[in-house]
């Protein structure tokens, strides 16, 4: 979390993988978007609740939207069918694809059925992947008027209901809420303008450390940093690097912090780093700092003892 109370998206990635594991559900994130109201989104919400109608509220949720939240690169556009809120993905959402994609989007229809009321929903919902096993609840949160495998993820609202004005409309409330988002999107406009520029070994570094538990490829990294492999290889080369040496070095890290935990065995460690089995962790170990995990604890913990000792002195 920020110094402003804001949680990073990673952080967050973090905590919805963890909710997802420990709760079991698999239509958990409509749970948790029908459940989110518009007063827990901050300035965004009163924004949007006391906005004079329907589609001032959602453009305004487009527009700021990232103020919010970072998953997705949302637009807007209006034509005969209707108002179109397209949502496309910032960043690969891999596992949680499912679980954000409905949490934003069924937040974002309680907030239509703010305004109009529940039931009265004229329009189209779509989403880009597979129809999931749980597909009939999608129906309980969205009505009838979903469907899957489409080309975008997005929301198509009727002309009919654009009008619909706020049940608690106050335009000097309006104001002032408009005024605090604006203000909250020139801040992240200006960090990201100040953001500093990494390497491509800073990035791959980057990348592995923020993802512990897998043994990443050249390939896997390169499509993540959307080049090719052989470019990636390059452009290390250049940089006076190679991407093994990054990943040893990264995994080096991981498992010396893992080994300071006494209740994890070696077996445990090796899993954690993504190894299949304990032997291919320790060969793994044994090449990055010669010698294997036992001798390693050894040494660090005749060292900690020796330091103990020469302070009680």
């Amino acid at each position: 979390m920020t110094l402003d109370g804001t949680i990073a998206r990673h952080d967050m990635v973090k905590i919805y993988s963890n909710a997802q594991a420990i709760s079991g559900a698999e239509d958990l994130g409509l749970l948790v978007g029908t459940q989110l109201n518009l007063s827990t989104h901050g300035p965004l919400g009163v924004a949007t609740f006391s906005a004079p109608d329907l589609r001032t509220a959602l453009t305004l949720l487009a527009e700021y939207g990232r103020t919010r939240v970072e998953f997705f690169e949302t637009t807007i556009s209006e034509d005969s069918a209707g108002l179109k809120i397209n949502f496309a993905e910032a960043f690969d959402l891999e596992n949680l694809r499912l679980f954000i994609t409905e949490t934003v989007l069924s937040g974002l229809f309680a907030a239509i059925e703010f305004f109009i009321g529940a039931g009265q929903f004229k329009g189209q919902i779509y989403f880009s992947y597979a129809k999931p096993s749980y597909w009939q609840r999608y129906h309980d949160a969205f009505g009838g008027n979903v469907q899957f495998n489409r080309s975008a993820t997005e929301i198509i609202v009727a002309p009919c209901l654009l009008s619909v004005p706020s049940p608690v409309a106050d335009a000097r409330l309006h104001r002032e809420a408009v005024a605090i988002c604006e203000q909250d999107l020139e801040k992240l406009r200006a960090g990201e303008t100040a953001k500093p520029i990494f390497s491509i070994e800073q990035k791959v570094s980057k990348l592995i450390s923020e993802n512990p538990g897998r043994l990443w490829t050249s390939n896997e990294v390169a499509a993540k940093l959307c080049m090719s492999s052989r470019t990636l290889i390059r452009k290390l080369a250049l940089e006076g690097t190679k991407f093994q040496i990054i990943r040893d070095e990264q995994a080096k890290k991981q498992a010396a912090n893992y080994l300071t935990d006494a209740s994890l065995s070696v077996e445990s460690i090796g899993h954690l780093l993504g190894f299949s089995d304990a032997s291919s962790f320790r060969r793994s170990f044994k090449r990055w700092f010669g010698e294997t995990p036992s001798q390693y604890l050894g040494r660090v913990r005749r060292t900690d003892a020796q330091i103990t000792k020469d302070l009680k002195r």
